[in-house]
């Protein structure tokens, strides 16, 4: 059987390489996704582990908050921990260590950034505990000195002497370059920028004062480090039994730091990971369209075995080896590319900014393994309906048919349909109910099943709709193209199946971005009272100081100006992490109308809290109620002083900015809202704001309309590498279209031979293969856009309570995606039209089937 099978597929081998195509894609992309994951966590890996190479103990805040997404966020430690620290038996050396948000400007005034790479501040450190080189001048010293990572200071055109203004949370001030350093002779780790200073400054500038993010030590070798550790946790609770501490050892540290960067790391492969299955399932589905035809055309074949003693389960078995074949040269081609990839997408993001810190690829044993494994399992579950209906067919039967394939079951395939339909539709109202948003996802696979299942019952109306002006206008090969495609409905819908996914996840996100970008325009407009916004569209993730918010806010020219902040609050009560707005409450009440209930801004004071809506209705909460937050390691107790109506232009807790004051946590404004001061024009507006700007180094001044451009531009850049994964299961389902067409012209080669015996011309031939093709393709394509609609309103009613309840059609990306339709109808189409008209009449009329 072996040799039969290798035979088989030596004999086909034409088609077993058109098959792994459809194949390779899909198997190339996840093959890049696990190297390009490894190689980056590697790096990453390398870097973490140099940054604490010196350290022996490492003491931390014993008080976090942990973020929806799994990640911690520290209070900060007092630094005259130092003293006690440095008492402990066993400890040469111990420092404060700084390390938070800070962005250079360069000397022509523009902020110094690399795309997606932090810009960062913090203590320089010595001796054994810095990780950092000298390569010219000498460690910071006082409060107006800095040093410069080599390629921040190239990138900024700085030299020694030169004035370095730098922007952090204590506001923006000018440093005097004294050193340039290197880390591990690269220029700068992981491509961020940083700005270093002494201990005393980086707290005051980049921290808070008499705070810092850690304490690091070195020991004296007389002790082990599990020792130190414990020693030095003894003597902070000894004599500072109020503030939590946290103390590590070297190798936790560093195990924890590398856990942090895998998490993050983590999100985008897992990403990646989604749409790298996407495309195995898109792929999975031209296979079994594939093996289906072919079982069907081969039916004599595997008659005559069947009558020479062959029995039903080798037969099967025979199939399942070509499909093995196809998935294991689809597999290896797929690794080759995936590395080819994974190399491709690092040069790309180097030259774009992005900066990879890795030397060279990493190919991991686990990356070999799960590209071969999924892309064979994938080709072998495709291809086992079609092989065991290969193996059922009786030799008479087979004998004496011709190369159809078994018509679908109509009712049943209804009956199925329309239970996949009701259960996602329960599963749905379940989910606007308050069940698990788990469920959703559960719900779009079960209505996508569904429609897949009822793909053979909607072909032949929707094909006869679409083909009506094709016939109309082509005259005879519009005709033959629309009779082609309604002949066979199953095979049409599993021909257009990929399209169909492809095409409906790309509606379903256009639909998602087209309804946010509506509501915040509708949103803003309500809400946003001012007349301008200074957006930190060419900051960092830093954003604006309070400080500068308030020198804004005093212009003559600005009538008020108010900025909305961010914080991250603790529930004292659950553990879990909350997000607020902060504001100023005496310059936001006329800036900012948030539809309140009851109380307003006005009401706001320092120990107050403005809830929405919703917040209310999920905690049971009401004016007057209240609410045992820590905030920064610092415990509070706030009362509920306001109730508004859910929005997207605030979080569902507001508080007052100086609930931050005197403690650790973090207080920029992200966006600063403003209006003009009576008498005061638009132009005088724009120069004494974009004087203040200036000086500050960070923002740009926007109108209302611009403002909310920039924001439906955000996320069009964040969902346009969506549309572009996406796009490469279309790139599969055109695989799958050629190789269909390739076989229907295999198929048809008598009907070819006497359509162009009496008369039809190559041309002709050419023009029907096309059109029947474009058909296709457009099924797919307006069933994808039908089932893509429904996508998109599923998710906004599940995430109405999140307070998104716009709808809108994105009629331009709808048109994009039929244009795009019937272009990889044509494009599929060349090389199986082609194939029609090489073969000679008479040879074509003699064909067997």
């Amino acid at each position: 059987m072996f040799r039969l099978v290798w035979r088989s597929a030596v004999g086909r081998f034409g088609r077993i390489v058109l098959t792994a195509l459809a194949i390779v894609a899909s198997t190339a992309f996840l093959g890049g996704t696990l190297v390009f994951d490894a190689t980056v966590g590697r790096a990453f890996d390398a870097i973490i582990s140099r940054t604490y190479a010196g350290v022996d103990a490492y003491v931390q805040s014993g008080d976090s908050v942990e973020t929806a997404l799994g990640f911690e966020v520290r209070a900060k430690v007092p630094a005259r921990a130092l003293d006690a620290v440095r008492a402990v038996p066993g400890v040469a050396d111990a420092q404060v260590y700084v390390q938070g948000d800070a962005v250079v400007i360069a000397k022509n005034g523009k902020p110094i950034e690399r795309i997606s790479r932090a810009n960062n501040g913090g203590t320089i450190n010595s001796g054994a505990l810095s990780v950092w080189k000298l390569s010219t001048g000498r460690a910071p010293a006082g409060p107006n000195e800095v040093v410069l990572d080599e390629a921040t200071a190239q990138d900024g055109r700085y030299q020694l002497g030169d004035a370095v203004k730098v922007n952090a949370e204590g506001g923006s001030r000018s440093f005097t370059l004294v050193g340039v350093v290197v880390d591990d002779d690269v220029a700068t780790p992981g491509n961020a920028t940083w700005a270093l200073f002494d201990a005393d400054t980086a707290m005051e500038f980049i921290a808070k004062p008499g705070f810092a993010d850690a304490l690091v030590v070195r020991s004296d070798g007389s002790v082990s480090d599990t020792a130190l550790a414990a020693a030095v946790q003894q003597s902070l609770v000894a004599a500072d039994p109020v503030t939590h501490y946290d103390t590590l050892t070297g190798a936790q540290i560093v195990k924890q730091s590398q856990t942090d960067i895998d998490r993050s790391l983590s999100l985008l492969t897992i990403f990646l990971s989604v749409f790298s299955f996407i495309a195995l399932a898109v792929g999975c589905f031209v296979i079994y369209n594939v093996f289906s035809i072919t079982a069907a055309q081969r039916r004599r074949e595997h008659a005559l075995l069947r009558a020479i003693g062959a029995s039903r389960a080798q037969v099967t078995r025979m199939m399942l080896g070509e499909a093995a074949v196809v998935g294991l040269v689809g597999s290896l081609l797929g690794l080759v590319g995936g590395i080819g990839l994974a190399a491709l997408i690092r040069v790309l993001l180097d030259q774009a900014g992005f900066g990879i810190p890795a030397r060279r690829l990493v190919i991991t044993p686990t990356a070999v393994a799960v590209t071969l494994v999924a892309g064979l399992v994938t080709t072998v579950v495709a291809a086992l309906a079609p092989a065991l209906m290969a193996g059922r067919v009786s030799p008479v039967a087979a004998l004496a048919g011709a190369a159809t394939e078994q018509r679908p079951r109509v009712r049943l395939r209804i009956a199925v349909s329309v239970l996949c339909g009701v259960v996602g539709a329960t599963l749905i109202v379940a989910v606007v109910a308050g069940a698990d948003s788990v469920f959703l996802g559960i719900a779009v696979v079960v209505v996508m099943v569904g429609v897949l299942l009822a793909g053979p019952v909607m072909a032949n109306p929707i094909a006869r709709v679409l083909g009506a002006p094709v016939e109309r206008l082509r005259g005879v090969t519009g005709t033959m193209a629309r009779g082609n495609v309604q002949r066979n409905p199953t095979r049409t819908a599993r021909t257009a199946a990929p399209v169909l996914i492809g095409v409906a996840l790309v509606t379903g996100t256009a639909v998602f971005a087209s309804s946010i970008k509506e509501q915040l325009r509708d949103t803003v407009g309500k809400q946003f009272l001012g007349q301008y916004v200074i957006n930190s569209t060419n900051g960092g993730a830093l954003s604006f100081s309070q400080t500068f918010v308030d020198e804004v806010n005093a212009l003559p020219e600005v009538g008020a100006a108010t900025g909305l902040g961010f914080a991250l609050l603790k529930d004292t009560n659950t553990g879990s992490a909350m997000f607020a707005t902060t504001v100023n409450p005496a310059t936001a009440q006329g800036l900012l109308d948030y539809n309140f209930i009851t109380g307003s801004f006005a009401d706001l004071t320092p120990r107050g809290i403005l809830i929405s809506s919703g917040e209310a209705t999920r905690s049971n909460l009401a004016v007057g109620s209240s609410m045992s937050v820590d905030v920064g390691g610092t415990p509070a107790v706030l009362t509920v002083q306001g109730i508004y109506a859910s929005s997207e232009l605030a979080q569902a807790r507001v508080v007052d900015r100086q609930l931050l004051a005197g403690t650790t946590a973090r207080n920029p404004a992200g966006f600063i809202f403003l209006t003009r001061a009576p008498g005061v024009s638009d132009e005088a507006l724009r120069r004494a704001v974009n004087v203040s700007i200036a000086g500050y180094g960070i923002g740009e001044l926007q109108d209302r309309d611009q403002f909310i451009d920039g924001r439906g531009a955000i996320i069009d850049r964040t969902l346009g590498f969506i549309y572009g994964l996406l796009a490469l299961s279309v790139l599969i389902a055109a695989f799958g279209i050629v190789l269909t067409m390739l076989l229907a012209v295999y198929e048809r080669r008598r009907e070819t031979g006497l359509l162009r015996a009496v008369g039809m011309s190559r041309a002709q031939v050419r023009a029907t293969v096309r059109w029947e093709s474009v058909l296709t393709s457009l099924y797919g394509a307006v069933a994808g856009v039908l089932v893509g609609l429904l996508l998109g309103y599923v998710i906004i009613v599940a995430l109405h309570d999140q307070g998104l309840s716009r709808y809108a059609v994105p009629w331009g990306p709808i048109g994009v995606i039929m244009v795009t339709a019937f272009v990889v109808g044509v494009l599929a189409a060349v090389a199986p039209a082609r194939r029609a008209t090489r073969l000679g009449i008479l040879r074509a009329i003699a064909a067997d089937g």
